[in-house]
């Protein structure tokens, strides 16, 4: 028994589960001023102005996901790589060429949705008006930046300061609204504004952090090719993943409207913090399965990252039992119907907690991305089908059904592929 203690407290101590810690409170900071602000627009602004709200942050979301073409898994396996070769230069090159590709993309993105404002407004928002999707475009743009710095910064394993990124973006967003409020002029306008001057606020913090001197360096060819043959899977599989964990909130707003689409979104919102626990969790492990190249040491590794989730679990079973009076005393009474959606999206996310150290694994100790790109296939198609079919039928609870399905088979899938690999003969 003393054994087993001691090998807990030094799992405790270990400096895997500091970075955790420091990830987690960081994150958990941040999702906090998040929903703090969530919290702040759905109490003031009107339901239906809220469901417009929804659908363009989640918009947003996609945008920044396209963005990323898997070139910040690119940035943490290379930039750390080099950095623990003691070759600094090589590692400033491969930031570089990731960050030029994120600009132009995200910059074509962003001309593509203001040139059909009035399209992408009407379908996919809920609302006839234009200046909805300007604010998308301008928000995809300035989030570049959010977006991309802190993955150079945990390469570097500097923690902390990848996720006070998140913080530096979270706290302006929470305070601005409020003094719109004090001064009774809080509009969805206005929302926008302040989620923008956020987001500018987070780049120059996250500049701060990195410094500019990659941003000098001169990527050769090689260099695109390496994160192109790297990062290809990964990018397909983000594309398709941002996609089709979106899917839920503008299909609603597609097809039950704006209303619906406010009910749905604060579940939604209160489940990013379950994915924020599956981010920051993966952001500690990869670099480390990026670096042991021993198979041994990686299996060993991956028994040992599989503890942490039990207490995750845990929680999220008591988040359910206290559903109720957890959001109607926050968001009031006008959202009692979010309480079951939310509590059947919680255990629809519990797979997808297990499914984190075998994702991981296979990404940064594998080195298979193909496995993850191979699944993102059977993501989109059975995420928009199942949502195309339920939410007909019940609506804002079809959503939940389809990530409840899709989840369970990424933790069966990803695991059996691990189990294979490191336990087969």
């Amino acid at each position: 028994m003393k054994e087993y203690l001691e090998k807990a407290t030094s799992l405790i101590k270990s400096k895997t589960a500091k970075d955790a810690y420091t990830l987690f409170i960081g994150n958990l900071s941040a999702a906090f001023l998040g929903f703090l602000f969530t919290v702040i627009i759905a109490r003031t602004l009107s339901v239906n102005d809220f469901g417009v709200f929804s659908a363009a942050s989640n918009l947003f979301i996609i945008l920044v996901s396209l963005t990323d073409l898997g070139l910040s898994s690119g940035v943490v396996n290379f930039v750390s790589s080099f950095l623990a070769q003691g070759d600094e230069k090589k590692a400033n090159e491969y930031a570089k060429g990731a960050f030029n590709v994120k600009f132009v993309i995200t910059t074509l993105l962003s001309i593509l949705v203001i040139t059909f404002a009035g399209f992408v407004s009407k379908n996919w928002l809920a609302t006839m008006d234009k200046n909805v999707a300007f604010w998308v475009a301008t928000l995809a743009f300035l989030g570049m930046f959010w977006s991309f710095l802190p993955y150079i910064l945990q390469a570097k394993k500097l923690f902390l300061k990848s996720v006070l990124i998140d913080v530096a973006i979270s706290l302006p967003k929470a305070i601005i609204p409020f003094l719109f409020i004090k001064f009774g002029v809080l509009t969805l306008n206005r929302t926008f504004f302040a989620y923008a001057i956020s987001l500018l606020i987070a780049g120059v913090v996250g500049f701060a952090f990195t410094g500019i001197k990659f941003l000098s360096a001169r990527p050769k060819k090689e260099i695109y090719v390496n994160l192109a043959k790297f990062s290809g899977w990964l990018g397909l599989n983000r594309i398709i993943s941002s996609i089709s964990g979106k899917l839920d909130v503008q299909m609603l707003a597609a097809m039950v409207g704006a209303v619906a689409t406010g009910i749905y979104s604060i579940p939604s919102r209160l489940a990013s913090f379950i994915s924020v626990l599956a981010s920051s969790y993966s952001s500690v492990l990869a670099p480390r399965f990026s670096e042991f190249g021993d198979k041994e040491k990686e299996k060993k590794y991956l028994i040992k990252s599989c503890l942490p989730l039990v207490p995750i679990i845990v929680g999220l079973f008591l988040w359910i039992v206290i559903a109720n009076p957890f959001i109607t005393i926050l968001f009031g009474s006008k959202y009692s119907e979010s309480v079951p959606v939310f509590q059947a999206l919680t255990l629809a996310m519990i797979p997808f907690m297990f499914s984190v150290p075998s994702v991981t694994a296979i990404i940064y100790g594998m080195k298979k991305t193909k496995y993850i790109g191979y699944f993102s296939f059977f993501q989109i198609a059975a995420i928009f089908l199942i949502n195309l079919i339920l939410i007909p039928k019940y609506g804002v609870f079809g959503p939940t059904l389809a990530f409840g399905v899709v989840n369970t088979f990424l933790a069966i899938y990803s695991w059996i592929i691990v189990v294979r690999y490191y336990w087969g003969k």
